[in-house]
């Protein structure tokens, strides 16, 4: 019987893509006289991995960038802006989640497993922006807050242990087949979405209604005959 829920949240709950990431940053570096992407890329790449696992804030990390590419800190706040407007702005919810989520909310405990350098506060702001409802999930977890990404144990035993679920009880949508195969490890049901990883696989988040539906039936068991 599934009691837990788990989304993944980016490719899950909305969608977006590196070309309008990379416009956005694109944009604003030329503004302020700096034309190398890619040095660019270079500098967050190892800022990335120490924001996602909350070793910097965000603010912090989005200071080093700058400074990195040799502009000033100071612009922090500005770039901050840029994000939410012409990133986050223009990434979409995916189709009927909240309506999903709200039929899902009254049978089940609902949680987001993401990572991401943000930390659950302000993961909270940006699916504002994107316009998935928040408030259908019981708990949000970041690896910012957590200090580890999936695939790892720890990020995945994080919701089970907060809601006292066992493993075969929890049920994880994902979109990176590296991420199924670390929840199928520790016992979670899986649904890939869009990617032919997990035990079940969707095109639409529909389906798992459906799904749901067969993962839930009793069980027949046939008694033993008696001699």
């Amino acid at each position: 019987m599934i009691k837990l829920i788990v989304f993944d949240a980016g490719g899950v709950l909305y969608t977006g893509s590196q070309k309008i990431v990379d416009k956005a940053i694109r944009k604003f570096l030329r503004k302020h006289g700096v034309n190398d992407l890619n040095k660019s890329n270079k500098v967050w790449s190892e800022i990335e991995k120490l924001v996602t696992i909350g070793k910097i804030t965000l603010r912090e990390a989005h200071e080093k960038w700058l400074e990195g590419i040799g502009l000033s800190k100071t612009l922090a706040d500005e770039w901050a802006e840029v994000d939410k407007k012409e990133i986050w702005g223009k990434f979409q919810k995916t189709l009927g989640i909240n309506k999903l989520l709200k039929k899902l909310k009254k049978k089940y405990i609902l949680a987001v497993l993401t990572d991401t350098i943000e930390s659950k506060q302000e993961k909270i702001e940006k699916m504002k922006i994107v316009g998935v409802n928040h408030e259908f999930f019981n708990e949000i977890f970041t690896s910012h807050d957590l200090g580890t990404c999936k695939p790892s144990k720890k990020a995945f035993y994080a919701p089970l242990k907060k809601f006292c679920v066992k493993p075969k009880e929890t049920l994880f949508i994902g979109d990176a087949c590296d991420e199924l195969e670390g929840a199928k490890k520790i016992g979670l049901v899986t649904i890939g979405f869009k990617c032919g990883c997990g035990e079940y696989n969707i095109k639409s988040l529909d389906e798992i209604l459906r799904i749901l539906q067969k993962l839930n039936q009793p069980r027949n068991f046939t008694s033993a005959q008696t001699v």
